[in-house]
């Protein structure tokens, strides 16, 4: 885990740039989230809509969205895949978002179809701490 301007960041983790966090399973296949800073930077959220079981999806491509009070936007997908399950805790208690991003707060698991192509394309390891930093500059 890296702290980075005061945001949890579990550096086994890959990030899209927008924010979302994929973790590979022992059985390969993923869970997917949005990080501390999704999770918060957009005040309180107060809706979330999650994807269907056997939806499948394009990294890239929105696999839902998520609702604020000051602000409406796309949940990312980080891998291609097929959703195999979908956290419907998180629908109901929307404060996981931001106080369990990481555990309770995850939002979808899936079935990937190009995992190693897709996680080359996301920010990990020591490029996490850049990537993060370069990104909180840009929106101040």
């Amino acid at each position: 885990m890296v702290e980075i301007e005061g945001y949890e960041m579990p550096d086994e983790l890959y990030y899209t740039k927008d924010h979302t966090w994929v973790r590979v399973e022992d059985d390969g296949t993923v869970t997917m989230g949005i990080d501390a800073y999704g999770g918060t930077a957009a005040g309180e959220i107060e809706f979330i809509d999650l994807p269907l079981e056997d939806d499948e999806f394009e990294a890239g491509d929105a696999f839902g969205s998520m609702e604020s009070a000051k602000w409406v936007g796309g949940l990312i997908m980080a891998t291609s895949g097929k959703v195999i399950e979908v956290n419907s805790e998180v629908e109901d208690n929307l404060e996981l978002l931001a106080d369990d991003p990481y555990g309770e707060g995850w939002m979808m698991k899936a079935e990937p179809s190009n995992l190693e192509a897709d996680l080359d394309k996301l920010y990990h390891g020591e490029a996490l701490e850049e990537w993060f930093k370069k990104d909180l500059e840009e929106r101040s």
